[in-house]
């Protein structure tokens, strides 16, 4: 099990973009290829570059170290009951989705319970738990039976804007009341707080993302971060050497 963990946290922290350093230009871009398709859905993506995607589009509550542990993040602190079953979290104030709206804990209260209903992407990871704004910034989840992966779990818990997935929720869908629970828009939009967001998305093309100034961790950016970054939607040997030799690939 500690394998495990130590596996999906350092997987998490080593695609994160806001940290690598590139040469700097006057905008400085990142270009890559990457297996197709991506999924930036939250609720839906979880291969390596969707993975990749979401770990740069949005935030989550705790967030892995170089040691193999678990550092706050959206969540600048929790408590633990005393019989491990109830967790309870407390939101940073101020932190800003990229439409200029704050996360709030009804956001990740939408979040995990969109996630666990379409039951795809990394939904696995995630126990069955009741959870609960019982504040603007403060979220509890109960779990049924206690479990050394809850927390580690939390770092593919990505929480989405639940105003602007509501808004571009389709009502006719596969999930009741919730309609299309917002997957028809999540195809090519994000709902994030993450250090970057969409720029353009034509599927099968390329995912164009560009650096989220209002992060609310921007001053952790290391300065000569990507400006954009574009992920290139081929691994045919081929298009890449020719990208390479065109000088469209970093």
């Amino acid at each position: 099990m500690k394998k495990a963990i130590r596996i999906l946290l350092i997987a998490a922290m080593v695609m994160l973009i806001a940290g690598v350093v590139f040469a700097q230009d006057e905008v400085s871009k990142l270009r890559v290829t990457f297996s197709w398709p991506t999924f930036i859905d939250p609720a839906v993506g979880n291969d390596f570059s969707s993975s990749t995607s979401l770990v740069n589009l949005y935030d989550t509550l705790v967030f892995p170290n170089k040691d193999g542990g678990i550092d706050p993040w959206v969540a600048e602190s929790w408590a633990v009951s005393d019989d491990g079953l109830t967790y309870t979290f407390n939101l940073r104030q101020g932190v800003m989705f990229h439409d200029g709206t704050e996360l709030l804990a009804s956001d990740v209260v939408y979040s995990f319970n969109r996630m666990k209903e379409i039951g795809e992407g990394f939904a696995y990871l995630l126990p069955n738990a009741a959870v609960e704004a019982t504040g603007d910034y403060t979220v509890a989840f109960t779990l049924e039976q206690p479990s050394g992966l809850f927390l580690p779990s939390l770092v593919r818990l990505y929480i989405v804007n639940e105003d602007l997935v509501r808004a571009n929720t389709e009502a006719e869908g596969t999930y009741g009341e919730n309609g299309d629970y917002g997957k028809d828009w999540l195809l090519t939009h994000d709902a994030g707080s993450g250090p970057y967001q969409v720029v353009e998305f034509p599927l099968a093309e390329y995912l164009l993302m560009s650096k989220f100034d209002g992060w609310w961790n921007a001053e952790n950016f290391n300065p000569n971060a990507a400006d954009e970054v574009r992920f290139i939607g081929t691994t045919e040997t081929a298009t890449v050497r020719s990208l390479m030799a065109d000088g469209e690939l970093e």
